[in-house]
């Protein structure tokens, strides 16, 4: 493994392997599984009790006679550029060192925007597998007319305690010492101003270095979010503002406020006020109130088992995945299986074999009209994941034991109680959302605003997803490129430039003096000072 020198501290390249007596363990314990007795439930209703046996065990199956790590860790060794370094963080339990595990991968583009790609629990790192090199490297297509597509140098680091990310062994590390880690990880990197995206607990985290860190976070872009309904006593004119929407029912233009039809609509079985209680925050995450609580409550209890027992590890992460829309009631019947039936598994064709976006630079739009989405998935349905796909989801929590993250997810949790995490802040925010058809499952976007300055929204109607960069790369890219591209041109990002220097910031396609600059007209018109700026291929001259 190379390193490089950074300041008293070594940046290391880092490569995946597992030790061959942890697999060999592994498949033991698999080959020793005890499945558990179930109900006959009909196909509607076979989710109701939490991962049904039918789904589970041809993955076993699976896992046992095909599924093949080696191959897997191959794949995102080649994929991924990953490195390991110290960070040393300060709080009121001490100081502690944590190696630290990230993908890294700068644009070769002038201009590129350093992005912060948060991953949400239960999830991991691979999540930017199929966005990386599309957003370092995109294309731009002359012929297509507009503006060069927006690049980033992208950070996708493991939160403590996730694949190979050391775990914090104080207690309470959570929302406030990732975004610690986080801050000083892009700090080192010679990143001193960022934008960053996350979604569900990744999206927390992000929240966190807004508030913590403004002058370093500069934006957040997010997927799906849910806000709490506003009140008059905390945001009264927010409040005003959405019950004038209500009772217009979005309809006058001038009267809405940014609120759309669907937003007053109450969806069924569910009183659209209810959406901002507590019961909402536990509703819209996966698992249902009861098991979240277990989850983020008791994670000891919870860690001797899945701990101990990949086959229990995985029912519950494919009852995460199953579970990741909300439904009408916490226990109620959900739509299909997001995973492939048992003969569509002898189908299956090893994955691979897939076009990937990440594998492709993207231009300005997709060159297809889905990389990822499978023949089934098209007009609205879910998306529909590969048994490798969920193994390999499986495994990045698996290898490390779930432990860690568990207890993190409890810290998490309360960092979301603390009364500073629901204060309004200044930093410009962007949203897309993704959700079926005629869908009013989600909280309304504009309750945000009592939260966030909302700076940018996309809607896109037709499908749900809320692992995005593993569930709808191609769109994403897109999104995150318009975004982030559009809050510079509108001068709600302004990045740093040296004191009595010329910033020369791409435009288009051509490089354009921009004399004592501190907001920027080009499509690509990030700055920032220090070497980083200066590798980015930002000159600055007297």
């Amino acid at each position: 493994m190379g390193s490089v020198a950074h300041g008293d501290e070594v940046i290391t390249t880092y490569s995946m392997h597992v030790s061959s007596k942890y697999l060999e363990l592994t498949r033991k314990k698999l080959e020793l599984t005890r499945l558990p007795r179930e109900l006959e439930l009909p196909e509607e209703r076979m989710w109701e009790h939490g991962t049904p046996k039918r789904v589970l065990e041809p993955l076993l199956d699976f896992w046992l006679e095909t599924y093949d790590w080696r191959a897997a860790e191959s794949r995102f060794n080649s994929l991924l550029p990953q490195f390991r370094t110290t960070i040393r963080t300060t709080s009121a339990a001490g100081t502690q060192s944590l190696r630290v595990h990230f993908v890294h991968k700068r644009s070769t583009r002038p201009g590129a925007i350093p992005l912060l790609l948060a991953h949400t629990w239960p999830s991991s790192f691979i999540e930017v597998q199929r966005i990386i090199n599309a957003l370092t490297e995109p294309q731009y297509v002359p012929d297509m007319g507009g503006a060069i597509p927006q690049a980033f140098h992208v950070v996708a680091p493991s939160i403590p305690g996730f694949g190979f990310s050391d775990a914090s062994m104080q207690e309470g590390f959570g929302l406030e010492g990732t975004a610690e880690v986080f801050s000083e990880l892009m700090g080192k990197l010679g990143y001193s101003e960022f934008v960053a995206h996350g979604t569900g607990w990744g999206f927390s985290i992000c929240r966190v270095l807004a508030i913590r860190y403004p002058k370093a976070c500069l934006a957040v872009h997010t997927v799906n979010p849910a806000f709490k309904a506003p009140t008059y006593r905390r945001s009264p004119l927010q409040y005003v503002k959405w019950r004038i929407a209500e009772l217009t029912q979005a309809k006058v233009p001038l009267l809405s406020f940014g609120y759309v039809g669907s937003d007053v609509e109450p969806r069924s079985g569910q009183r659209r006020e209810d959406l901002g209680t507590e019961n909402e925050i536990d509703s819209s995450r996966p698992l249902g109130p009861a098991l979240h609580r277990l989850y983020s409550l008791r994670p000891q209890t919870l860690a001797f088992s899945l701990c101990d027992s990949p086959v229990g590890l995985l029912a519950a992460l494919l009852d995460v995945i199953h579970t990741r829309d909300v439904a009408p009631r916490p226990f109620s019947g959900r739509p299909r299986s997001p995973f492939l039936s048992p003969v569509e598994l002898e189908m299956q064709q090893s994955d691979e074999e897939q076009v990937e976006v990440g594998q492709v630079p993207s231009g300005l739009m997709p060159q297809s009209p889905d990389y990822t989405a499978r023949e089934e998935e098209s007009d609205g349905k879910r998306y529909t994941w590969s048994p490798t796909e969920v193994l390999n989801f499986t495994m990045l929590q698996w290898l490390p034991g779930p432990e860690a993250a568990l207890r993190w997810l409890r810290s998490a949790y309360m960092d979301t109680m603390a009364p500073w995490y629901s204060n309004h802040i200044l930093t410009p925010l962007g949203v897309s959302t993704f959700l079926p058809h005629n869908s009013n499952s989600s909280a309304p976007l504009m309750w945000g605003t009592s939260f966030w300055d909302m700076s940018w929204v996309k809607r896109h109607s037709g499908r749900s997803a809320m692992l995005p960069g593993f569930e709808t790369p191609d769109t994403l890219v897109i999104d995150l490129r318009e975004c982030f591209s559009s809050m510079v041109e509108k001068g709600r990002i302004v990045f740093k430039v040296p004191e009595g220097y010329v910033c020369y910031s791409w435009e288009k396609t051509k490089v354009e003096a921009v004399r004592g600059c501190k907001r920027h007209s080009g499509t690509m018109a990030y700055v920032s000072g220090g070497t980083a700026a200066q590798e980015a291929g930002i000159s600055w001259s007297r």
